[in-house]
């Protein structure tokens, strides 16, 4: 009974920063590069399943990466936390 519980506890904490996620994507994100994450944004290229989304949204946020679109996109996340960027780049995961 209690690995039951365990294990809907768990798959509810997925469930929930999943919806997060997207809530966050919607809000922050959407906007430049699409609900679906294919719109082209300034980078020339869409971020739909970009397994790399998490590393990149860390490097925006600390400085360390991006090009020409950078203050942009620090701008974009200020205020996020890292569970933040960690749900949002779930999220881009799931978009195909």
């Amino acid at each position: 009974m209690m690995k039951k519980l365990l294990v809907l506890s768990v798959l509810g904490v997925s469930a929930l920063c999943a919806a997060d996620g997207a809530k966050l994507f919607g809000a922050k994100c959407a906007e430049c590069h699409g609900g679906d994450g294919k719109d082209v944004s300034i980078s020339g290229k869409a971020i739909a399943g970009d397994a790399a989304t998490l590393t990149k949204l860390v490097g925006y946020k600390n400085g360390s990466f991006g090009g020409e679109q950078k203050a942009t996109m620090q701008g974009s996340i200020a205020g996020l936390s890292d569970d933040d960027l960690k749900a949002i780049a779930a999220h881009v995961g799931t978009l195909k």
